[in-house]
């Protein structure tokens, strides 16, 4: 058990003078931070915990597989997903429920987001935990923070109308179950945005938690409370967050072992007003195995950080603080996490937004706009408080591919009940191994339209020897006519060459198309 430092005398010392003096740095997390030493008061700390179970693919799903079958979630999502969710509860939920509900009783202040999908995940398979995990949403020292209903990445379509509703859902749950109405809401999954900050100001959000950068090239030092459109705003410490959530199994890590006590000096010394740690709950037994003492650090580190003089407090209070400044417009394009989007997690995230109208089925579409999808079409997705997602090429585009198999099905599956299956059926997105795959000269340019939409919008980018490369051959035009199945607009587009030309012939015709389902 790893619970207090056992460093060595040597290192004791060096440690020791790292936190004296007038002016000294601070090495924690891979870089140097600057401190004042005497005088200078330790910040109070948000401490919250991410509560969700991802509605895991089934990746051998294959549309010749569910013929005649009703219940299409359970041919599309994990059909192990009781017995996965079961070993995760197991492993962490359990023991880390327990663990910090004796740290709720001897004083400890945090908060915690518990999303509709794995309440309803609880409710059906494992009522037992659920009752325990409401012991924890009820207790007098917790917050109940705000989120998606469905860990969702609705907050990034252009439409907000799913991502408000999934708000106010997701309050009503919390209501429900737990008689609490969140306040505060964990936005970390992608950036803030003026129009999701007027949809929480709707929904009775007085103040958010963001998501930080990694490293010493941050955009913004994390350790304030900030404003963006007159709305409170904690940045999560995604350095500090880390440490626990990737790096601390690391025997390769130069800070390997950590323990709570020398964490908890690393938060005491770290300049500013208030340390915003939002961290994945799996990572307590099930990312990060139990073995390392990863739960025995939970469990040290309260009493550690309250040795440090580190007071923890809700994000709500917290937030009630004179703000640092202005947290201005985000970069864009805002893709997970604060990450520049992949080609991949674009059009996903294209196909799904137009799905909307089409997915008959609104649980399906639903579990389908879980961000742990989206994290996954990345070869490295940032971690900040969530255990590191780091793979081949190969598993991102294999995931993308089951992805969109499973999305083009549901939509052709539903396309019978709309009131144009036709129209439906042409505005569907089609699997990767039938996109429109764009090339020059027979050599692909490394980009593929799955959909109408998503090939007019590459229209915009597309360069002009791809546009007559693939216009002498008719490609276009058969694309449209043989896999969408559009044999009207591709007799229109067959002799068009110019690019505007093209592109508004075919984003008209799919207005039409939409005003035929409507």
């Amino acid at each position: 058990m790893r619970v207090g430092d056992r460093s060595t005398g040597r290192e004791k010392k060096r440690n020791l003078e790292r936190y004296s003096g007038l002016t000294t740095f601070i090495y924690a997390n891979g870089h140097l931070a600057l401190m004042t030493g005497e005088g200078s008061n330790s910040p109070s700390v948000c401490l919250g915990f991410d509560i969700h179970y991802p509605c895991c693919l089934n990746p051998g799903f294959r549309p010749d597989t569910v013929k005649g079958k009703r219940n299409l979630k359970d041919s599309y999502f994990n059909p192990d997903a009781k017995e996965d969710f079961g070993r995760v509860i197991d492993r962490s939920f359990t023991p880390a429920t327990e663990i910090l509900l004796d740290l709720l009783d001897d004083g400890l202040k945090c908060a915690v987001s518990i999303s509709g999908a794995v309440v309803e995940h609880l409710e059906a398979w494992y009522p037992g935990t659920l009752e325990l995990l409401s012991c924890v949403a009820t207790h007098r020292n917790v917050e109940v923070l705000g989120a998606t209903y469905y860990h969702s990445v609705a907050g990034q379509f252009s439409d907000l109308a799913e991502f408000s509703d999934e708000v106010r859902m997701h309050r009503d749950l919390m209501n429900e179950y737990f008689s609490v109405v969140p306040t505060t809401f964990a936005h970390t999954d992608y950036p803030i945005s003026p129009a999701t900050a007027r949809a929480l100001a709707g929904a009775g959000i007085h103040a958010a938690i963001i998501e930080g950068s990694e490293g010493p090239g941050a955009e913004r030092d994390p350790n304030y409370i900030y404003t963006y459109r007159d709305l409170p705003v904690l940045v999560t410490h995604c350095d500090l967050s880390d440490d626990i959530a990737v790096r601390f199994p690391w025997r390769e890590w130069d800070r390997w072992p950590l323990m709570a006590d020398r964490y908890a000096g690393w938060v005491a010394a770290s300049p500013g007003d208030c340390i915003t740690l939002f961290l994945d709950y799996r990572v307590f037994g099930d990312a990060i195995d139990s073995a390392t003492g990863i739960l025995e650090f939970l469990r040290a580190l309260p009493s550690a950080l309250a040795a440090e003089g580190v007071t923890a407090v809700h994000p709500s209070d917290a937030a009630r603080a004179t703000p640092h400044g202005e947290i201005g417009k985000t970069t864009a394009p805002p893709g997970p996490q604060g990450c520049q989007r992949t080609i991949l997690q674009q059009s996903a995230l294209e196909a799904l937004e137009q799905a909307g109208g089409l997915v008959t089925d609104p649980g399906v579409w639903r579990c389908l706009l879980d961000t742990d999808h989206i994290r996954r079409m990345a070869m490295r997705s940032v971690s900040c408080g969530r255990p590191l997602h780091a793979v081949s090429h190969q598993t991102t585009y294999d995931y993308f591919t089951s992805f969109m198999r499973i999305l083009s099905d549901a939509e052709e599956r539903s396309s019978a009940g709309t009131r144009s299956p036709k129209s439906a059926l042409a505005l569907r997105c089609v699997p990767p191994e039938k996109a429109f795959s764009f090339s020059s000269h027979e050599r692909p340019v490394g980009y593929a339209a799955h959909s109408l939409q998503e090939l007019a919008s590459m229209l915009e980018f597309v360069p002009d020897d791809v546009i007559r490369y693939h216009v002498e051959r008719e490609d276009f035009s058969r694309w449209i006519d043989q896999v969408i199945g559009d044999g009207k607009l591709a007799g229109k587009i067959r002799s068009v060459s110019d690019r505007i030309r093209l592109q508004s012939t075919i984003q008209k015709r799919i207005g039409k198309l939409w005003k035929r389902l409507s």
